[in-house]
């Protein structure tokens, strides 16, 4: 017995550690690998340690992962595949954090389809899930990450800041050595753009701080693949900023840091575009010291491994292309200037129409996905419209039978008895004058209960006219309901299904009032009515039959008294009534 205890309660220690990604090293190994380029490596994790998990949850975020996969095939149908398996499951699970790692996964999606509202959305939905749960500090690190860039694309550098600083300490937290670094790293770029900006030197004093940060921890990352990428990073961006710390001696200081990154990039073909980028900014270095046959000569060796380089973005392509142009222009080779103008312009009609491509395939695996979903919700949401009336009908119908039953069965037992009763007053006629009493009494007790009776079967009349006006109420919302989603199929149901709840919950509390309607009164004031009047105008007819005044009548149907006189002047109207005839006292004086 005690064996079986502690199983489950390794088993509920497990699930707990896996639900925090602090703890969670596959995850982060998967993100490492995906940093390093090592897709195989990553894709093996994938597959083997979450996507054949038996754990629903481990799929939602092998899934989310796998969309990041395909993002470096630009493989965009099968990256909607992932992020739509991963929303599938979620559903199911009805688990926060799986659902909080799909609005995670989408936030990435819509990012790179300028969706904002969508992207916004998804990620304040991640972040508010994540931060409710502790160890959770490697997610939020991605997801403020994720913000610090997009606010970088989208020209809010005044905004990114406090982004880029949440995600640092995140990432502190988290304890993740990479995260750490990068973080840094982004943090030195940051201070560095702002210097240039605002010529300010408190930013480079925190550009240099935070590069140096980034640094001491890429030398504590453990895998060597992942280490070197964070220290080339570091090299190349560094750099640029040795000239600004050193400008008695820019040039050498740029160079030396350069050539560190050389050092380790050159012969490995694993990172030609950093050594592409090397080369660019050495010969940048040489044209600024004046030397333009280094500057030609470096600039060569960045166009030669940069020019069919996909991993390379043709915007720093274009940079290279016009270091080229220029520096050929100032030497006086106007030939060559012109060759790499025209080769940069093409490459910037190419660049369009792929990133043109890309986007309308993007959207329109988009679009399909929400219209399929779309189509799903209306399904789903029809269906339930349909069973609720089904219901509704069948509630409304054994209601009605059970009243004709119980009607039925009083009817004849009253007869019965009342027959028992006139034998029983037959056979005593000749008895003594007490015995007529008896039987004045008796007939006089049978009139009470047939007064009784009656009245009973008027109060059902009663409460079948409040349960037709709210069937038909009904019947008219599901026809109206059935027309709107015809015409727009965005319509927010669970809106219209709340209001016609608030409506039900009004109807309630005035039904005990329309029991006190004479039943035939809607009937005479449809016959003597010039126009149809609706189930409202019914409404206050009853409450005008019931000498409320306006004051009355608007709080009981929650409506300013001005709505009120509004609408008994045209009910007044569809009545048919002259000018001078008061509508209360035509309905109060009603023949019935």
């Amino acid at each position: 017995m005690k064996k079986f205890s502690w199983s489950i309660i390794l088993l509920l220690l497990s699930k707990l550690a896996f639900a925090q990604s602090d703890f969670d090293k596959n995850q982060q190994l998967i993100y490492s690998y995906l940093y390093s380029k090592d897709l195989a490596k990553a894709k093996e994790i994938i597959d083997t340690k979450f996507l054949n998990s038996d754990d629903s949850s481990k799929k939602v975020i092998g899934n989310v992962y796998l969309a990041d996969y395909y993002s470096f095939f630009n493989d965009e149908s099968k990256k909607a595949e992932a992020l739509e398996t991963a929303k599938a499951i979620a559903l199911k699970t009805k688990n926060p954090i799986d659902k909080a790692y799909v609005d995670f996964g989408y936030a990435r999606y819509f990012d790179k389809l300028n969706k904002k509202d969508l992207f916004m959305k998804s990620l304040n939905q991640s972040i508010n899930e994540f931060s409710k749960h502790p160890n959770e500090n490697f997610v939020l690190t991605q997801l403020y990450f994720l913000s610090y860039n997009y606010k970088s694309k989208n020209s809010l550098e005044t905004d990114n800041r406090s982004d880029g600083i949440k995600a640092n300490q995140y990432a502190l937290k988290s304890k993740n050595n990479l995260f750490i670094n990068f973080t840094y790293n982004n943090l030195g770029y940051y201070y560095k753009k702002q210097y240039n900006t605002t010529n300010i030197k408190n930013y480079i004093d925190s550009a240099n701080v935070s590069y140096k940060n980034s640094l001491t921890y890429a030398n504590l990352i453990k895998d060597p693949s992942v280490k070197k990428r964070s220290i080339v990073v570091y090299y190349l961006n560094y750099g640029s900023l040795a000239s600004i710390i050193h400008p008695e001696d820019a040039i050498n200081e740029s160079l030396k840091y350069y050539n560190k990154t050389l050092e380790l990039t050159e012969k490995d073909p694993k990172y030609k575009e950093v050594t592409a980028l090397t080369y660019n900014n050495m010969g940048s270095a040489y044209e600024n010291l004046g030397n333009k046959v280094l500057a030609e000569e470096y600039y060569s060796k960045s166009y030669q491994l940069a020019k069919d380089n996909e991993d390379i973005f043709p915007s720093i392509k274009l940079v290279i292309m016009s270091n080229l142009a220029r520096t050929y222009e100032n030497i006086g080779q106007l030939d060559k200037a012109l060759q790499y103008e025209r080769e940069a312009k093409d490459l910037i009609q190419k660049s369009n129409q792929e990133q043109f491509d890309n986007n309308t395939k993007s959207l329109e695996i988009f679009y399909k996905t929400q219209q399929k979903n779309q189509q799903i919700k209306q399904l789903e949401e029809t269906n339930e419209i349909y069973t609720k009336q089904k219901i509704l009908y069948i509630s409304l119908t054994l209601l009605a039978i059970t009243g004709v039953i119980f009607l039925s069965y009083m009817l004849y037992y009253k007869q019965k008895a009342n027959k028992q009763k006139t034998d029983l007053l037959e056979a005593e006629k000749s008895e003594t004058e007490l015995t007529l009493q008896l039987e004045k009494e008796e007939k006089a007790r049978l009139k009470a209960e047939q007064e009784l009776l009656a009245l009973q079967q008027e109060q059902l009349q009663k409460q079948a006219l409040a349960t037709s006006l709210q069937l038909n109420h009904k019947t008219t919302f599901i026809n109206d309901l059935k027309e709107k989603l015809k015409e727009d199929k965005t319509i927010n149901i669970d809106r219209i299904l709340k209001d016609e709840k608030l409506k039900d919950d009004d109807f309630n509390e005035a039904q005990s009032i329309l029991q006190d309607v004479h039943p035939n009164l809607f009937n005479r004031l449809n016959d003597v009515s010039k126009n149809k009047l609706s189930n409202q105008d019914m409404k206050y007819a009853a409450y005008i039959y019931l000498k409320m005044d306006n004051i009355q009548i608007a709080n009981l149907m929650k409506v300013d008294p001005k709505t009120v006189r509004m609408t008994k002047y045209r009910m007044k109207q569809k009545i048919g009534l002259e000018k001078e005839i008061d509508l209360r006292t035509f309905i109060q004086n009603l023949e019935l």
